[in-house]
């Protein structure tokens, strides 16, 4: 099933890339490398943020609002990539701009990336300037949990996917294939000595200079709330500590009776839920949170913690596995940080729980502190009338409960809890205490 998504992918993008040169607006160059023609107004894209759904939706409004203007647009990119099927969907935007005549640039200010996915993305604009110390690449593509073939698949794909979008906007395909094939990176001195991108520019105004844009208008698209929000739960790793998390904060709920925690982790395991969902995570991956919530949860019963652990470790497992996706990832989202972090929440998590399963053992097991059995033998007040056969309300233990009684007794007379039963205290008339000298 995922080889023939990636298959269909392999022929979709090249079905694109197959369109004309003349299709494409090229920016006419003079002798200093600068545009021609220029927009009177330019889209300024801030790209730093990772490619995941978030960013994908926020560059597709990004390119109407280019073509509804008939605006150029630029892309400031500083990114460590990100998912290769949300890459797809922005060089897709890209080619859509291109396609109404427009042009798109990419600008990797200094010290800045266009790693892994964010190198397709800049080689698939008209011109891309890199400033000192940014970086390019490596673009190998990963898949979490795939076979040996479907990741041979996907690198494959990669390849010739990079070096299309290359040959395509003029750039040195040949070393736009080495950064998928062998995980090379270029720095920007090297990738302009090389012909991988347009030329170096240290800083915004120059890079619009040679670009053709300096007397522009130009209007910076902000990124919406909502692609924010995406960007967010587009994060497996975090989908799957919001799971946990919320599992854990309902489970502590339910030995403390709050409901606020119970309110708060719902809405983190629907998050985490969401964030599934967008990222298309694997059936099994959603199992096996699921069992790790039921695991959780038999601890109430259990008491002795090792479900509670077993539990959160199963979680982790499943938190893992959220991140496997036919189409992968490029670079991997997992590193050292996000194992460290997995381990440090999955840690306090089985602390907290077994903790807190140990405190209600200790509890169940002690005499119990709250209850009608601690109002027998107690002495309160009659709050009204107690009448035999219908009762009344008496305050006890500084609470009102419904008593009965075998004789009548009036308002404000003290009262001596004999028994209780049925929901109800069984009270009798406490004559006031005499004192002799």
């Amino acid at each position: 099933m995922r080889a023939a998504l990636q298959i269909m992918l392999i022929v979709a993008a090249f079905l694109l890339l197959s369109v004309p040169h003349h299709a494409t607006a090229q920016p006419a160059v003079m002798a200093n490398g600068a545009s021609a023609v220029a927009s009177r107004h330019v889209i300024i894209v801030n790209f730093n943020i990772a490619v995941d759904q978030g960013a994908a939706s926020y560059v597709q409004a990004a390119a109407s609002a280019s073509i509804s203007n008939h605006d150029d647009m630029v892309i400031v990119m500083n990114t460590p990539g990100g998912l290769l099927e949300d890459m797809l969907s922005i060089v897709n935007s890209i080619q859509s701009v291109q396609s109404r005549g427009l042009s798109v640039f990419t600008y990797v200010p200094p010290d800045g990336a266009a790693a892994s996915a964010g190198s397709y993305i800049a080689l698939a604009t008209n011109m891309t300037y890199m400033g000192k110390g940014s970086v390019i690449g490596p673009s190998t593509p990963y898949i979490i949990g795939g076979t040996a073939l479907e990741e041979q698949h996907v690198k494959n794909f990669s390849v010739q996917y990079i070096g299309a979008l290359a040959s395509r906007n003029h750039y040195n395909a040949s070393a736009a294939e080495n950064m998928a094939m062998n995980n090379v990176a270029y720095n920007a001195t090297t990738a302009s000595a090389i012909g991988l991108v347009s030329g170096e520019a240290q800083s915004f105004s120059e890079f619009l200079g040679l670009v053709g844009l300096q007397n522009a208008t130009i209007s910076v698209f902000q990124e919406p709330v909502f692609d924010q929000f995406l960007s967010v739960v587009s994060n497996s790793t975090l989908d799957g500590i919001f799971f946990l998390v919320g599992t854990v904060a309902i489970f502590i709920d339910m030995t403390h009776r709050t409901l606020f925690l119970t309110f708060l982790g719902g809405i983190m395991i629907a998050l985490g839920l969401l964030g599934a969902e967008v990222i298309g995570a694997p059936v099994v991956a959603i199992l096996v949170l699921i069992a790790s919530a039921v695991l959780i949860f038999l601890e109430l019963k259990a008491g002795h913690g090792l479900f509670a652990m077993t539990g959160i470790m199963l979680g982790l497992a499943g938190t893992w596995l959220l991140a496997g996706n036919s189409l992968g990832y490029s670079p991997t989202p997992f590193g050292a940080g996000n194992y460290i972090g997995m381990g440090l929440v999955g840690g306090l998590l089985i602390i907290g729980a077994v903790y807190i399963s140990r405190i209600r053992k200790a509890a169940m097991e002690g005499p119990k502190l709250v209850g009608p059995h601690r109002a027998v033998g107690a002495v309160g007040r009659a709050v009204t009338d107690i009448v035999p056969g219908s009762g009344g309300i008496c305050n006890v233990i500084s609470e009102e409960w419904t008593c009965t009684s075998d004789s009548f007794i009036s308002k404000d007379a003290q009262v001596r809890v004999i028994d209780y039963g049925n929901g109800k205290l069984k009270v009798e008339e406490a004559l006031p205490e005499t004192r002799t000298t």
